[in-house]
């Protein structure tokens, strides 16, 4: 009997409910994102429809196993640019207020000096009751904490930028007096959750957090009460100030300890500067950040170095408590001159931070070793650099630094005494104290380091050898590793044995055909990039191989595979006494390799859309499973017919990020789910150009069948039986319905088949045949990365699309504009006309036939002039062609012209 316990699911129903009751027709839109979608999310008006619609973008991102759904706790103003999630510039409307309640340390450990979080949800629960706070008006169980929400009766729309600070206030002070109450029982509490484009998780959703079991989210018990805004507002002023001494203690406290453990001297709390202080460019923190990189600042205090992401910044994980890891990826990213800290345990400003309070190699120093005191920091350095005894980690400078501070920052100054009338003295004479090293904002046109989503990790290259050597390769032609591995694997595909298929235990046994789709601009060397693969691959010899071949159509797909023999046919010619087998000439399959490259996607799109009766599309799906291809005609010569699994096929496309979208349109027939996807640009490739690591040979001990073998029937690719037992167990629930399909993405229906593709010729390019787990694993990788590529392309295709959508409508209402301004013209031009010769005829006819009442007038006037009565007598009022007394029109003193 099995006590496993299922896994969790999404549920769409929570997701609607608390979506609904926090932002239904609340002014602004609704923003939902996640890791999967790269935190960039997707927004959402307030009404049914577009709560339906970001109810199912939820879906969407957990069905992609995110690590956890966010929806941002106030509404944006506006849309964002393209690529950002908009910050709290764009938050527009308030409809609670929030805290996070982390309990335990599952999925948050607390940094070294950090108190402990409260143990359960029941110790929260205690915080927020005792804190002198309101109750709350719910909660929320977020796979890991306990989060308590405050809803307002009114939505509280921010109106301007003092407005904007205002509700802030409120929002930080808030968090503030919880996290005092916490410290007064000896826990820790995340204060820093206080700004208005928080995000918080989505009840419904999958906390999956790393290294964690994956956790649902609920919504909790609550009162259901709904507060007044200023009601909140007078509480946080009653008992703000005395939470926030509290904490200022609490701080002060922490450093204490960090102190302590690092054997540091304990640095006083900073104090108001008694001097201007201006920045010249040239200090202490100046000088560190010429000579010190990000990781002599780091590795000091405990922090881990993690590799390189994907925007070729620094990753660095922060230290935890009892050594442990970390549950997140990162705690830092780090490029050459500033930090962006996402911890909110690392006791660093989270997010990235304005100019002049960025982390820079200076400042952070002065936050690690100083409590982020920079006044601290420098004076420190100043007097290790003359000589005198420092209070804390300046030091253990490098003498090389405190020669050039004292050179650079000392040469004009009376640095005589240690002593505090003498510093200020310096700082007077030579003001360098404040963050100098943050660099200058570069120009438009400066090459900065490019974000590019879907990019194989590095953990992947640095598995294997062989993997190292394909990079390697690419690189050496200047070309991206990404190009080059997925040209090998489509070239792999193409090279094994026919007979070789994966069997998995589930179904029939899985061809490795395998296609591919290089995403990039023209002319940056998508095809140059698949050259790598012929050179690292040359087909052995006596292979009959079709090597690099354009793709016509789906008869001419099946074409390449067959050829004319002669065939005997059983008769016997008897000439001049000898006998002599009578042979045809046949058509059949005479070959069983063949790779396909097409440099421009587009000519492969617009031969499966717009050739009429096209078998293109049909084609490449039955050839990315291994099935049949071809047909029977009447005729022989047009007959083609190439069996399930008696052919080996590789396709790599390049396509152009404008020119994929109609493969994409065709996600309803299952055509670009069946491809692997990857970007052509690297960032990672070197300065200095490696030199060519020469072929790849281990694939060959797998990937040929002797004839012996061959002749036997299939030769099968095994898989470890755990791998087996996950991709049966998967296929099961979906085979009995457990699994529900109504937040599946379309793009991951083929995602299991298209794993076991990978996993086998990976097998394969190490030299075996049998999937291990560690196979599995970076086939994993490479298949994240595929869908974090396409999932790029068809966000940039969209936004093109609602783009240029945008510009016809514009278009149209312009042009409904100009026409309804020139009938609106026209017709004010004939209202004009009208007025003046109504109003002239009055003026006559009390000329002509004394006074006139308004109801005489009006029925002297035709029906269609009737509507103009009331500005013509109005108008020949003003112009004193008449006036009026005793209720009729009379002449008036000054006669029409």
């Amino acid at each position: 009997m099995n006590d496993e316990q299922p896994l969790p699911t999404a549920d769409p129903e929570v997701m609607r409910t608390w979506v609904t009751h926090l932002y239904a027709d609340a002014p602004g839109l609704i923003s939902v994102c996640s890791d999967a979608d790269g935190w960039v999310g997707r927004r959402f008006s307030t009404d049914a429809a577009g709560i339906t619609a970001a109810t199912e973008y939820a879906l969407h991102l957990d069905a992609r196993r995110a690590k956890g759904v966010y929806v941002q706790s106030t509404t944006l103003r506006e849309r964002p640019e393209e690529g950002d999630r908009g910050g709290e510039e764009l938050a527009h409307a308030l409809s609670h207020l929030w805290a996070d309640g982390d309990y335990g340390i599952v999925g948050h450990k607390p940094s070294p000096d950090d108190l402990p979080a409260p143990p359960d949800a029941d110790a929260v629960a205690k915080v927020v009751n005792e804190s002198g706070l309101p109750a709350p008006s719910g909660w929320v169980y977020s796979g890991g904490g306990y989060n308590p929400v405050w809803m307002l009766g009114e939505f509280r729309v921010v109106a301007d930028e003092d407005d904007r600070a205002k509700v802030k206030e409120l929002t930080t002070t808030w968090q503030t007096i919880l996290a005092a109450q916490a410290y007064q029982y000896g826990w820790s509490w995340d204060s820093g959750v206080g700004n208005l484009d928080r995000l918080m998780k989505l009840p419904g959703s999958v906390n999956r957090k790393a290294n964690c079991p994956p956790r649902p989210t609920a919504i909790g018990p609550g009162t259901g009460e709904l507060y007044d805004i200023d009601d909140l507002f007078l509480i946080a002023a009653q008992i703000g100030p005395a939470a926030k001494e509290t904490m200022a203690q609490a701080d002060q406290e922490k450093r204490d300890r960090k102190a302590d453990r690092l054997g540091h001297a304990k640095v006083p709390p900073a104090r108001a500067p008694k001097v201007p202080r201006l920045s010249t460019g040239d200090g202490p923190l100046d000088v560190l950040a010429e000579h010190l990189t990000f990781r002599d600042i780091l590795e000091p205090e405990g922090f881990t170095y993690e590799g390189t992401n994907g925007d070729g910044r620094e990753k660095w994980l922060r230290p935890a408590a009892g050594g442990e890891r970390p549950s997140s990826a990162y705690s830092l990213l780090c490029d050459d001159h500033v930090a962006v800290n996402w911890s909110e345990r690392s006791d660093l400003p989270v997010g990235a931070q304005p100019p002049g309070k960025k982390l820079t190699i200076g400042t952070l120093y002065a936050h690690l070793n100083y409590g982020g005191n920079t006044s601290a920091a420098a004076s420190d350095i100043m007097r290790a650099a003359a000589g005198r005894p420092a209070q804390g980690a300046a030091a253990r400078l490098a003498a090389v630094v405190l020669t050039e501070v004292k050179r650079r920052c000392m040469a004009d100054s009376p640095y005589g005494r240690d002593d505090a009338e003498s510093l200020r003295a310096l700082i007077a004479d030579d003001p360098w104290d404040g963050p100098q090293d943050e660099p200058p904002e570069p120009p438009e046109d400066a090459d900065a380091p490019q974000v590019v989503p879907g990019l194989i990790p590095e953990a992947f290259w640095a598995a294997r050898p062989e993997l190292r050597h394909i990079r390697t390769a690419g690189h050496s032609r200047t070309r991206s590793g990404d190009v080059a591995l997925l040209a090998v694997l489509t070239r792999l595909s193409a090279l094994v044995s026919h007979r070789i298929r994966a069997d998995t235990g589930i179904a029939g046994f899985a061809s490795l055909n395998l296609f591919g789709g290089i995403i990039g601009p023209s002319g940056i060397g998508k095809s140059s990039g698949v050259e790598v693969a012929d050179r690292l691959m040359p087909a052995p010899s006596g292979l009959d191989f079709r090597d690099g071949l354009p793709i016509g159509s789906g008869e001419g797909l099946a074409e390449v595979f067959m050829g004319v023999v002669e065939e005997e046919t059983g008769e016997i010619r008897k000439r001049g006494g000898t006998e002599t087998p009578v042979t045809v000439q046949v058509r059949k399959q005479v070959r069983h390799h063949a790779f396909f490259y097409i440099d421009e996607g587009s000519s492969l799109t617009r031969l499966m859309r717009e050739r009429s009766g096209s078998t293109l599309g049909e084609t490449l799906r039955s050839a990315a499973v291994g099935q049949t291809l071809g047909q029977t005609n009447a005729s022989k010569d047009t007959s083609r017919y190439i069996p399930s699994g008696s052919y080996s096929l590789g396709l790599l496309v390049g396509f152009q990020p404008e020119t994929v979208a109609p493969l994409f349109d065709e996600v309803a027939e299952g055509t670009p789910q069946r491809f692997v996807w990857v970007q052509v640009i690297d960032p990672a490739i070197p300065d200095q150009q490696p030199e060519w690591p020469g072929e790849l040979r281990v694939w060959r001990n797998a990937g040929v069948v002797a004839p012996g073998d061959e002749a036997s029937g299939f030769v099968l690719v095994t898989f470890d039986e755990g791998i087996k037992a996950e991709l049966r167990a998967a296929d099961l629930a979906k085979a009995r319905g457990h699994v529900s399909t109504a937040g599946q993405d379309p793009f991951d229906s083929q995602a299991p088949v298209m794993r076991v593709k990978l996993a086998s010729l990976l097998a394969i390019l190490a030299g075996r045949r049998h999937v291990n787990p560690e196979d599995w694993r970076l086939a994993h990788m490479v298949w994240d990365a595929s869908c974090a590529t396409r999932a790029d392309v068809i966000a940039r295709t969209e936004a093109q699309r609602r783009l240029e959508q945008e510009k016809r409508t514009v278009a149209r209402i312009e042009e409904e504009v100009r026409v309804e301004g020139a009938k609106q013209a026209a017709e004010e031009a004939r209202t004009e006309r009208a007025v003046e010769r109504l109003a002239t005829r009055l003026a006559l006819l009390t000329q002509e036939r004394g006074p006139q009442t308004r109801k005489e007038v009006r029925s002297r006037t035709a029906g269609r002039d009737k509507r103009y009565l009331t500005e013509a007598f109005a108008y020949a009022l003003l112009r004193e062609w008449v006036v009026e007394a005793d209720g009729k029109f009379v002449p008036g003193p000054v006669p029409p012209s």
